[in-house]
């Protein structure tokens, strides 16, 4: 009989799909704006028989308009540590106001039509395959339901193919 030792997820995962206990960048363009916003909510696997990514965007982020007219998205990965004041800053405004990536002192580059942050250590470039609204109905565990959505704002959820991973 073999024997299998427990290993904790975190313990696996590598590079650009280590998405527990960070926050990673959303960025998408529409061709004249781009927009990014922090996100703490995605992983990754494999679906209808290619590799995804999925994450949740709320439905009020403008950044989530520009992933609707574009049909694509980049996941960028910064040091927390490091770019904890632009990703703070990044959550509290919204770049409908302003541009916050000038104001967060990030800068945008480019695979193919696909804007993701230049300071990322790793990229996924995306293609939308999948979206809908989390409604409140479909939770088992009521407690999660009753802690992040107390009002209206609820998650987009997106399946995202994964196009390119790019790793500095």
């Amino acid at each position: 009989m073999r024997v299998f030792q427990p290993v904790d997820p975190e313990d696996v995962e590598s590079g650009a799909y280590i998405f527990s206990a960070r926050k990673f960048l959303v960025t998408a363009g529409d061709g004249t704006r781009v927009n990014t916003t922090a996100v703490s909510n995605g992983g990754v696997g494999q679906m209808w028989g290619k590799r995804v990514v999925f994450i949740c965007v709320r439905e009020n982020r403008y950044t989530k308009e520009l992933i609707e007219a574009s049909g694509e998205f980049s996941l960028s990965f910064l040091d927390n540590n490091e770019y904890r004041g632009a990703i703070k800053y990044l959550e509290a405004v919204s770049g409908r106001d302003e541009d916050k990536l000038k104001g967060a002192r990030l800068n945008i580059c480019y695979h193919e039509s696909v804007p993701f942050i230049e300071e990322s250590s790793n990229v996924i470039i995306c293609k939308v395959l999948y979206r809908k609204a989390i409604g409140t109905d479909g939770f088992v565990d009521e407690t999660i339901r009753d802690e992040f959505y107390k009002g209206d704002n609820r998650h987009i959820i997106y399946v995202g193919e994964i196009i390119k991973v790019l790793v500095r």
